[in-house]
């Protein structure tokens, strides 16, 4: 899962507006615990005319980077520099209260989701159909089946399947 990461080059001007419309490039981005280069994602002006470069990029090592603004920069204002440590992604697997629990097809990809598809499965409605021993559970207030099992029957124990 990737993530906006984004920079800023100020100087004299506390507006990062006053250096719009450049062209960064990343010219050091490498892996800090083995110090070997990795290939550099792409920097955009976002939104453009802001001053404000972003670029997208999914860490699982620490990353070490500096962002040149280009040679119409003065030296005090042309490099920005900083590391991406893959913790930051945490709180994308955690997740918000907005996240998806799924349904039989789709699990839940956070936290979040996991825990709300359990809340739905408490709450919700269960069907057990006799004549075919299947067993439906839906989601609260839903039509969105989130399991089914085939319940069978002998004379010394129940399974399911």
């Amino acid at each position: 899962m990737s993530k906006w990461y984004g920079s800023v080059f100020v100087g004299t001007s506390s507006d990062p507006a006053a250096n719009t419309g450049l062209s960064p490039t990343l010219v050091l981005f490498w892996d800090t615990a083995n110090g070997t280069s990795l290939t550099p994602p792409g920097i955009t002006e976002m939104p453009s005319g802001s001053g404000f470069y972003m670029f997208n990029y999914g860490p699982t090592v620490a990353i070490q980077f500096k962002m040149d603004g280009g040679a119409g920069l003065a030296d005090t204002e042309r490099y920005a520099s900083g590391i991406l440590d893959p913790i930051q992604i945490v709180d994308q697997r955690i997740g918000t209260v907005d996240d998806s629990y799924g349904t039989t097809a789709t699990d839940p990809t956070t936290v979040m989701g996991y825990l709300k598809r359990d809340q739905e499965f408490n709450e919700g409605d269960a069907v057990f159909t006799k004549s075919t021993g299947i067993w439906d559970v839906y989601s609260r207030g839903s039509s969105t089946l989130l399991m089914e099992k085939t319940l069978t029957n002998n004379s010394t124990q129940s399974t399911k399947s």
